[in-house]
């Protein structure tokens, strides 16, 4: 994540892997009768309510807090055909009917339909419940990548398969106390959904055994039974109606000591990493250390970078996977030309530490959300391919070229077609205008809320930026500044110098430092490495790219809008150079700084002491 936000939830530590070691030893499927629970009915224990209901792009889902990887989505019109079906994302599981065909497992791009009523004798094939029983039972993972359930109407055939999904952490353990005490729930609702009740002797339970079990079933089915004989089951939410049943479930089947290990996880950020990894943002009252553990159980080996929020603003950060293409250092970069909290100060108020764990700026902490956290590891983790670098170049090279593009036309506009008057009849400050209001605009449009320090929205940090000043000054002096002074030297005194002049002069350094160190620069960003005020130096490609088409822009409206006095034969070499110079150093100082003001200040230096060698010349 792309990044993604979570509601805010509790993840339980349980006995789940313990059973086997120091649990009750019990021959046979049941080791205790299961109580019948009626809905809403207080019982002498209490089990959590892992079940949540959240939102995403795609819509509303349910998820268990121990299976924070699986997505359960019910819509009652929702029906696919089996070719669709088929050809599905990776790692979805269709239940009873929504695909519209045989049951099938595709095991090469993990697809499943667990259906058993077109394409299929149902009379033979096992029950939506048992089949997903048989994949958890066969040792299918689920926390390997993320996986999307689909159904369209919960009857107890689907709610049960859905719990069996959501709780396989607990039944594939060996010898699990737990699939010893759902196992006869599902086989027999199996048979009644496929059989009827009369068949009941094929589950080859004793008849006291059936009549338990067959009471067990009716409560969770009595809600259902009510909702539709009162014709209020097509107005019922049906994940809500999923997450009650799912709790009743867990009321019959869970000991009243089962999670009386709690230990409270609220995720609060998850996003892809590379490689099938991911990090997770959590805020816990248990150590770093902890906190890893327990996702570990939940997240398997798809555990890539865990951030624990100790308090509002501090957080510690862990690579849990050693075997990243990068480490934590990467992060930190990136957390640091993101984070506007960062300032100068030196590394004590930076984001630091090893390569396998670290922290938020130690003076005041970061001002970062968990998800703008999240991002920022994922675009350090993530290598950009190819094309995701051209197509973020492509991007500086549209948005440098629109401002330019519009002032002009208005240029044009306003020679061919209208008659220009007033002080904008100067055919620069008809550029300016116009080329400056787009650029502004598109700066304070990408440049908004968490995004502003990636644009240089900020107050400049560090003081490296200002060792740029002797190669912005020669840089200007070679060909830019005189650009605008050649009319001055020309005019023979400051006097003469009139409005339209000092406002291109103030007005154009402003819109190049905009356009090209603010926009161009800073859309591609979180595709290329770029340098900070505490690091090395090194011509970074945003750098590089920018000051390219600020050299083409210069060259391209130089002799359109901007003046027609320079002296074509030395323009052809010292404008280019004077201009690659001042915007390789502008550019730096643009990075080492964070601020778009340190560029434009260097910038002014430049134009001032071109100024100031007019006067003594003149």
């Amino acid at each position: 994540m792309e990044a993604n936000s979570r509601t805010p939830s509790l993840a339980f530590s349980s006995r789940s892997q313990r059973e086997g070691e120091d649990g009750p030893q019990t021959a046979g499927f049941f080791h205790r009768p299961i109580r019948p629970v009626k809905p809403r009915q207080k019982t002498s224990f209490e089990v959590p309510d892992r079940y949540v209901i959240r939102d995403d792009e795609a819509g509303p889902y349910l998820s268990c807090l121990e299976a924070p990887e699986l997505m359960v989505r019910i819509d009652r019109d929702l029906s696919l055909t089996a070719g669709a079906a088929r050809k599905a994302d990776e790692g979805t599981i269709f239940l009873d009917g929504v695909a519209q065909g045989e049951p099938f497992m595709d095991l090469e791009r993990r697809v499943y339909n667990l259906d058993h009523h077109e394409g299929c004798v149902r009379h033979f094939t096992l029950s939506t419940c048992e089949q997903a029983l048989v994949l958890v039972a066969r040792g299918l993972d689920l926390r390997e990548k993320p996986w999307q359930v689909y159904a369209n109407d919960p009857d107890l055939d689907v709610v049960l398969a859905v719990w069996l999904l959501c709780n396989s952490m607990h039944l594939q353990a060996q010898d699990s106390l737990i699939r010893s005490a759902v196992v006869p729930l599902v086989r027999l609702e199996g048979l009644i959904d496929s059989h009827g009740l009369e068949l009941y002797e094929l589950s080859g339970y004793p008849r006291q055994m059936v009549d338990e079990i067959t009471g067990s079933l009716e409560s969770l089915r009595e809600t259902e039974v009510r909702l539709k004989a009162e014709g209020e089951w097509e107005a019922t939410d049906l994940l809500k109606y999923l997450r009650d049943q799912l709790h009743l479930i867990d009321e019959m089947v869970y000991p009243a000591d089962f999670f009386e290990a709690f230990r409270g996880i609220e995720e609060l950020a998850k996003t892809e990493l590379t490689d099938n990894r991911i990090a997770v943002v959590c805020r816990s009252d248990c150590g770093i250390y902890e906190l890893e553990k327990e996702l570990k159980r939940l997240y398997g080996k798809r555990l890539g970078v865990v951030g624990l929020q100790k308090r509002p603003g501090v957080y510690t950060l862990r690579q849990v996977d050693p075997f990243l293409p990068v480490d934590l250092n990467e992060a930190y970069r990136k957390l640091n030309v993101l984070d506007p909290a960062v300032r100068g100060g030196g590394s004590s108020n930076r984001w630091g530490g090893s390569g396998e764990i670290g922290g938020s700026p130690r003076k005041t902490g970061t001002t970062l959300s968990p998800v703008d956290i999240a991002e920022a590891v994922k675009l350090a983790y993530r290598r950009p391919g190819m094309w995701e670098r051209i197509r973020s170049i492509a991007l500086a090279v549209v948005l440098s070229g629109l401002p330019m593009l519009a002032g002009w036309l208005v240029v044009v506009w306003n020679r061919v077609i209208a008659e220009p008057r007033g002080l904008f009849a100067d055919r620069q400050l008809e550029f300016l205008a116009m080329s400056s209001a787009v650029a502004i605009g598109s700066l304070l449009v990408l440049g908004r809320r968490r995004r502003r320090r990636v644009f240089g929205l900020q107050m400049p940090e560090g003081r490296g930026w200002s060792l740029m000043a002797p190669a912005v000054a020669v840089g200007g002096l070679a060909g830019g500044v005189w650009i605008f002074l050649q009319s001055w030297l020309q005019a023979g005194t400051l006097h003469s110098l009139g409005t339209p002049q000092v406002l291109a002069l103030m007005g154009f350094p402003l819109l190049a430092e905009v356009v090209f160190r603010g926009v161009a620069h800073g859309v591609m960003v979180h595709d290329f490495s770029i340098q900070h005020s505490q690091g090395r130096w090194f011509l970074s490609w945003p750098v590089a790219i920018s000051t390219l088409l600020f050299v083409i822009w210069t060259l391209i409206l130089r002799p359109l809008v901007i003046t027609d006095l320079w002296r074509p034969g030395l323009s052809a070499w010292i404008l280019p150079f004077g201009a690659l110079v001042s915007g390789v150093a502008l550019g730096m100082a643009r990075e080492r700084s964070g601020s778009l003001l340190a560029s434009l200040g260097l910038h002014y230096l430049a134009v001032a002491i071109g100024l100031i060698i007019v006067l003594i010349l003149r």
